[in-house]
């Protein structure tokens, strides 16, 4: 049975690949189950910044490859992937490390996931920005 090149193209360039927000929870999975494996693996606070850095970094290479011209797709995938990420983190710690996500108050978690998000906002900007530098320009 032969393909016809547009099944083949099909194959070689699916479509969720084309929209942000499948993007956005593969790497955002991957990057909480690496923020996860950390904490276990380590007791030292500083360590949790390379698989954020790792993160970041797969981040812009994602956003690079797929080539989106839209800020708005190329952010919201980052800052997506980012609080998926960090609220796997967290619920992680909440519920099986320390388990004291009942413990703290309705204000305490949405302080600390809404300064997280800010963080990621700023990150996110940086990213979407730089991950198309060089192609706006070639048009």
């Amino acid at each position: 049975m032969l393909l016809t090149n547009k099944a083949s193209n099909d194959m070689n360039y699916l479509e969720s690949a084309k929209k942000p927000i499948p993007v956005a929870l593969a790497l955002g999975i991957i990057g909480g189950a690496a923020l996860i494996i950390t904490t276990i693996v380590t007791t030292k606070g500083l360590a949790i910044f390379i698989p954020y850095t790792a993160l970041i970094i797969a981040t812009f290479a994602a956003l690079r490859v797929v080539q989106w011209s839209a800020f708005s797709k190329r952010f919201t995938s980052s800052f997506l992937a980012f609080m998926v990420a960090t609220i796997s983190l967290y619920l992680f710690i909440g519920i099986v490390d320390a388990g004291t996500i009942l413990e703290i108050s309705v204000w305490g978690h949405t302080w600390r996931l809404g300064l997280m998000a800010a963080i990621g906002g700023l990150l996110s900007f940086a990213v979407a920005y730089l991950a198309n530098i060089g192609r706006s320009q070639i048009a």
